[in-house]
């Protein structure tokens, strides 16, 4: 019997309340969601005040995931949004908010670009992870774009070349 493809809105749907489950469950196992070449990014500065960089493979992920201290955590998803992209792939872009540890709830948008695992039609793995907290990009909404960003015509902000 040959299994129907998902469609990229029920295969988003399905990947988030996977990972959201098991991030406030098991986040010492979030890693096997990912792939031997996966990007992982979890937005907000370094020790040294730099904005973070990606890590990279499943052993590295794991490392970074388990340095952020994901304890208890609750999300409330506000929005899904995926669509098919390159080679079968779907891209899935999550809002909401994330409480870890018992903090306060913090506004986030993350982005995963899901690649298929072998010929399975509903099995994926994440290749690409962006994880932001808003309030680190927008901080106060009335002020002025942060030093090193432009403005476009129109009013929107871009960062300098």
């Amino acid at each position: 019997m040959v299994m129907e493809k998902p469609s990229a809105q029920l295969v988003g749907r399905e990947f988030v309340r996977q990972y959201y489950t098991l991030l406030n469950q098991a986040p010492d196992y979030l890693h096997r969601f990912y792939g031997k070449n996966s990007s992982y990014v979890h937005g907000g500065l370094d020790s040294n005040g730099k904005p973070a960089e990606a890590v990279y493979g499943q052993a590295e992920i794991h490392k970074k995931v388990m340095a952020l201290g994901f304890r208890d955590c609750h999300t409330k998803i506000r929005h899904v949004d995926a669509h098919a992209t390159l080679s079968e792939g779907v891209v899935v872009q999550v809002l909401g908010e994330l409480s870890n540890n018992m903090q306060p709830m913090r506004k986030f948008q993350q982005t995963f670009v899901l690649a298929p695992e072998g010929t399975v039609a509903n099995k994926f793995y994440v290749h690409n992870d962006i994880f932001r907290y808003q309030d680190e990009v927008f901080g106060d909404s009335d002020s002025e774009p942060p030093e090193g960003e432009k403005t476009w015509p129109g009013g929107g902000a871009r960062n300098a070349c």
